[in-house]
């Protein structure tokens, strides 16, 4: 199932990002795999996701919270049992011991999704919509696609922000290289804190950081990661 995955996202996302690259713009080049000089940039890129996962959890929270209308309730369950199936799939595929099956979770799990995704949804969508449309507008609607596409109702407001926060990555930085490893660390942070929790190194959940009795730390990273957001972009200018 793993191998599997890895193919699905080489072939859905790898490849077609590469063969569009080379259709609608200049071939690699189109995708920005430009050099980022600034250390200052590096240290928000590496920083960001681990500073807003708090933000993350509180952003799921409220997610959580939505109930749709009891018209809705077959729609409702469906998207229940939709999540309900990605969880226990992703945590077969999480629930490893040895350092090798890490080593092989970090790689299909974390490296390939986030350089596929940012191909494909930075590098190709977002820059295609942005010659057409604000820059802005182009990021957000990136990002609603970006979310929207995991079928993942109950996760959809915290990757919906994300997909935002490495929309802006790549626009202020214009190298595609910023949002593919902020992407990286995002999910490589979650694969090392499952195996952490799985193998009991960790006994904090990290999942309620930033949630009821520590909500205001969820504000506070969100906060923070504005704040941060606000000096990259005066980098940029």
């Amino acid at each position: 199932m793993k191998w599997l995955q890895l193919v699905q996202t080489v072939f859905t996302f790898v490849l077609p990002a590469f063969l569009l690259a080379h259709f609608v713009g200049q071939g690699v080049s189109y995708l920005k795999f430009t050099s980022i000089r600034s250390s200052l940039m590096w240290l928000g890129v590496i920083l960001l996701m681990p500073l807003a996962l708090p933000a993350v959890n509180w952003l799921k929270s409220l997610n959580d919270m939505v109930v749709l209308p009891h018209f809705m309730s077959g729609v409702e369950l469906w998207m229940q049992q939709m999540e309900h199936q990605s969880e226990l799939l992703t945590e077969k595929f999480l629930s490893v011991s040895s350092y090798s099956a890490l080593a092989l979770n970090l790689l299909v799990m974390a490296a390939i999704p986030a350089l596929g995704e940012e191909l494909f949804f930075r590098g190709i969508l977002q820059t295609v919509l942005g010659e057409k449309l604000n820059r802005h507008l182009a990021v957000w609607i990136t990002a609603f696609i970006f979310s929207a596409i995991h079928l993942q109702f109950y996760g959809f407001l915290p990757r919906f922000c994300l997909g935002a926060a490495l929309g802006y990555l790549f626009l202020f930085s214009g190298s595609i290289w910023a949002s593919i490893v902020a992407h990286f660390v995002n999910n490589a942070l979650a694969v090392l804190l499952f195996f952490l929790t799985f193998n009991g190194y960790l006994t904090f959940d990290m999942d309620a950081l930033g949630t009821q009795n520590t909500w205001w730390l969820g504000f506070l990273s969100l906060t923070l990661v504005c704040l941060l957001f606000y000096r990259l972009n005066r980098i940029k200018e």
